[in-house]
């Protein structure tokens, strides 16, 4: 059985020139899983700056669905190197069109005033696994090794969030860079449908269309994906055929170690 470490490794991208990379997905699938692109550009990207930097944001659109079966090329473009910050635009291809583009923003650690909001009060890992609150999800699960927990029932009635405990299966070598990047892949989990929980809907509804649009990540603190992560989503607005969710990430300890965005295309179907 691969561990999430076999899988961070096959999808890492192999560096073929000074800013340009080459990446490839697991199989099968339909189509490329969105939070894989994310963590690949984001690793690719980490090749191009010093060590002393860390991500604390990326915002990225998807732009075509991805073909498992081809290799992705990611461009690289250094937009900017600070003497605190610097920045990365990375564009992924597939036979020569955009599939994915995304800017990066990294920061050095530095010392300043801090606050953070307070984990909701929520079931343990060991106490949700105790439950038995729908599908486990099984082929993405052996596909990427992430292991998942509901904390929300399905339910027919409008529901305002849902909430999960996320992990990494089989561990990961501690390398905070790596951590980040599996982050990045783990946050694409469970937030698009979100949009449906406050229709009274199952997520990914069947009589819709539906496709992630963007995302944006900001990364507050280092993370152990080895361990539980308490993702927390909720739905303010959808219209237009789209839904906005938003999302913030845990540790078991109550720390926030990230918050998310993502608007998803969710179109009514017609035939």
């Amino acid at each position: 059985m691969p561990s999430f470490q076999d899988v961070m490794d096959l999808i890492k991208p192999e560096q073929v020139g000074r800013h340009w990379f080459r990446g490839k997905s697991p199989t099968p699938q339909p189509r490329i899983f969105g939070g894989q692109v994310l963590a690949q550009c984001l690793l690719a990207a980490n090749e191009t700056v010093d060590e002393a930097l860390m991500a604390h944001s990326m915002h990225a659109y998807f732009l075509r669905a991805g073909d498992p079966t081809t290799p992705i090329e990611f461009d690289v473009d250094p937009i900017r190197d600070g003497r605190s910050f610097a920045t990365r635009r990375v564009v992924a291809r597939q036979r020569g069109d955009a599939i994915f583009n995304t800017s990066i923003s990294y920061q050095i650690t530095e010392a300043g005033f801090t606050h953070s909001e307070g984990m909701p009060d929520v079931l343990s890992p060991e106490e949700a696994a105790e439950l038995d609150l729908g599908p486990k999800y099984k082929s993405f699960s052996d596909m990427y090794q992430i292991d998942r927990l509901r904390l929300t029932a399905r339910s027919d009635q409008p529901q305002k969030k849902q909430q999960n405990w996320f992990r990494a299966a089989g561990g990961l070598e501690p390398d905070p860079r790596l951590h980040q990047a599996a982050l990045a892949l783990i946050s694409d989990c469970a937030l698009l449908g979100t949009t449906f929980y406050p229709q009274g809907m199952n997520d990914w509804d069947i009589n819709h269309v539906v496709a992630s649009l963007d995302h944006a990540i900001w990364f507050h603190e280092p993370v152990d994906v080895t361990d539980y992560l308490l993702y927390e989503c909720d739905s303010p607005w959808a219209g237009n055929a789209r839904g906005f969710n938003r999302g913030q990430i845990w540790s078991r300890e109550g720390v926030l170690l990230a918050s998310t965005t993502q608007e998803a295309l969710v179109r009514p179907k017609t035939r």
